[in-house]
């Protein structure tokens, strides 16, 4: 197996690894990037990654603007002395 094969195979076994693990704790250990392009006979697999990649971004930066919005709506609440009652029009 060229070094080459051998080094894109380790790379997508780690991005794959990331993948399937999204919301655990992951050691982070860097990777090296692989010398020269992706070997052709990688290439399916290999843009099979790159779309799972790309849909959890585009997941993530919903869930952000979601996260944004509702810190933005609890900033909108006024804060009021702890010895008053504080009521929150729920409906309106």
């Amino acid at each position: 197996m060229p070094d080459n094969l051998s080094a894109w195979l380790t790379v997508l076994d780690q991005f794959e690894r990331a993948l399937d693990a999204a919301d655990e704790q992951l050691d982070g250990q860097p990777f090296d990037a692989p010398p020269g392009p992706v070997p052709e006979e990688l290439r399916e697999r290999a843009e099979a990654v790159l779309a799972r990649q790309q849909l959890m971004i585009g997941g993530l930066v919903t869930s952000r603007a979601h996260v944004a919005r509702e810190i933005a709506a609890l900033r909108r609440v006024p804060t009021s002395k702890t010895d008053v009652p504080a009521y929150l029009d729920v409906e309106g």
